[in-house]
């Protein structure tokens, strides 16, 4: 990680951007620090691994305090980058831990490895991966659990609650799409948006399935999500990837047109001929992708042809195992 990556940013007299580091391809995760006299309100916390940990208390420190001084954790998700310390962080600080009801829900269920281990071999089967594929996958999350700390949410925020810290008043905006529990948070007075992971600068971020909470509509969940940040008056997003940027809406259009673009390729990849899901992702995204990856595009694959699915543009059918996909 360049040295740059590695500073705490001061965004204004209360408030900060700490960049700490992640082993995944996007390299570095924002977490930012909302200051009242001696007290911090954290959102987000990184990963937990030794690493961030000290680089995030040596950011602190740089500013006179540490993590005694955290208050307040607000988690706009709970994926590993962005919820790994709050457990850690807890336990050392006694802060409260504020996140939405459904991020709570799919973090305990996160814990019940046999539960999660049942669900992606039923899943991920069913829609065309191997079965060594899959248990290839339950060994990676297993491992993953070992960079979340384990916690329980103190506070479940509700949409459009008004949250308070010293002199700051901002908004829970519940905007479920990248996960079925996500966050954004919104301050009127300064104008600005963290937006976690549901807008962010140059990349449109991954919809999976949620493979405990079936109902779940990623891709509908996320662009309903886009038109509630849109209504905001935002002149500045704070992501938790990427740099701070705006046009709030001139990004959110890039992103729709991006998925009604993604769709159009996945049903032209559909025909009378049926596919399984890991098929056709294999046609859309190629082959030539690492394990991980593969895993990745057949999820956003999956919940592209669920919407096809619903708006009667395809059809889902039962072949032996598997779920397959044919044109109507």
């Amino acid at each position: 990680m360049s040295a740059e990556k590695t500073l705490i940013n001061k965004i204004n007299d209360d408030f900060y951007r700490i960049t700490l580091p992640m082993p995944f391809r996007l390299r570095h995760v924002h977490v930012y620090a909302l200051v009242c006299g001696g007290d911090i309100a954290l959102f987000d916390t990184g990963f937990n691994t030794s690493d961030s940990f000290a680089r995030l208390e040596s950011a602190l420190g740089s500013i006179g305090l540490g993590i005694k001084s955290i208050r307040q954790i607000y988690l706009t998700h709970v994926h590993a980058d962005h919820c790994g310390m709050a457990g850690l962080i807890k336990e050392k600080s006694g802060a409260t831990i504020n996140l939405s009801r459904a991020g709570d829900e799919s973090n305990q269920n996160y814990y019940n490895t046999d539960l999660l281990a049942h669900r992606m071999r039923k899943f991920y089967v069913r829609h065309g991966m191997t079965e060594t594929e899959v248990e290839n996958l339950i060994v990676l999350f297993g491992g993953l659990r070992h960079v979340i700390s384990e916690f329980k949410g103190d506070y479940l925020l509700k949409h459009a609650e008004i949250c308070q810290f010293g002199k700051w008043r901002f908004q829970a905006i519940f905007t479920p799409g990248h996960s079925n529990g996500h966050m954004c948070f919104f301050f009127p007075e300064g104008e600005f948006l963290i937006s976690g992971d549901t807008v962010l600068p140059q990349i449109t971020p991954n919809l999976s399935p949620d493979i405990v909470v079936e109902d779940f509509r990623p891709l509908h969940s996320f662009l309903a999500s886009l038109d509630e940040v849109d209504k905001l008056p935002v002149a500045n997003i704070y992501p938790g990837h990427g740099n701070p940027f705006g046009n709030l809406r001139e990004r959110t259009a890039e992103m729709r047109l991006h998925h009604e673009q993604r769709a159009a390729i996945v049903l032209g990849s559909v025909n009378k001929k049926p596919k399984t899901a890991y098929l056709i992702a294999k046609e859309v995204f190629g082959e030539d992708l690492q394990e991980f990856d593969r895993f990745l595009a057949l999820n956003e694959t999956y919940v592209h042809l669920l919407e096809l699915k619903i708006k009667g543009a395809v059809k889902e059918e039962t072949s032996g195992a598997n779920q397959v996909y044919r044109t109507s």
